[in-house]
């Protein structure tokens, strides 16, 4: 990647941490059984997104949508790497004082919080449903939904929007960090991060990133 496209993902996407604070380690990270994937609403939404906020798009946004075009290039420039080599890019989150990430591909966009349309007879971590462009977007708060402590509102505070196969949610997460180009070597297989306290298929591995330790989660596991 040219240095001038990096420098300027890193201004986007890393703004200056709230505290001096060290990552908590990945046996205190979550303390939740195997958790069920996202469960559908009881029924069809009938709504109008005009009435719905629309969600502000942060600076993320096109570095999110950029590094999708160079994943997609860097793929097909070397279609014949062996597995070993492969590397894939995750975009780093945090809940609190842990990080996440989630595989970039499976990412549409990151975010502002918008006011949210609160929904009757849902889950505790299923927050409402929000207009982004006029897609309507259920928001769910990732900190309850692992088992941890709801997500406290604040500068850093973003949405992150996952989309496969027609499917979207937002996730609303303490801040997005950066995004990381992690090989197969460098993440843990699931049934050696037990300690992690997430089981199922909601895990895909553990990584050490600059010290950290980056809890690994699978985003098809999420949209259900």
């Amino acid at each position: 990647m040219n240095a001038h496209v990096e420098n300027y993902l890193s201004d986007l996407l890393c703004p200056p941490p709230a505290s001096s604070r060290g990552a908590s380690t990945v046996a205190a990270a979550v303390a939740a059984p195997s958790l069920p994937p996202f469960p559908p609403l009881s029924g069809p939404v009938q709504m109008n997104a005009r009435s719905i906020p629309r969600a502000e798009e942060p600076p993320q946004t096109a570095a999110v949508a950029l590094l999708h075009r160079l994943a997609r290039q860097a793929d097909n420039d070397r279609p014949q790497r062996r597995a070993a080599e492969r590397c894939t890019r995750w975009l780093r989150m945090r809940c609190d004082e842990q990080h996440y990430a989630l595989e970039l591909l499976k990412v549409q966009e990151v975010v502002l919080p918008a006011t949210l349309l609160p929904l009757r007879g849902v889950a505790p971590h299923v927050q409402g449903v929000m207009n982004l462009r006029g897609q309507i977007v259920t928001v769910i708060d990732l900190g309850v939904y692992l088992g941890r402590a709801p997500i406290v509102d604040d500068a850093s505070t973003r949405i992150v929007v996952l989309e496969e196969h027609g499917q979207s949610v937002g996730l609303r997460v303490s801040a997005v960090e950066d995004v990381a180009q992690l090989s197969e070597a460098q993440i843990e297989n699931p049934d050696s991060t037990r300690g992690c306290g997430i089981a199922g298929t909601l895990l895909r591995g553990v990584a050490r990133l600059g010290g950290k330790t980056v809890i690994l989660l699978d985003a098809t596991s999420i949209l259900g």
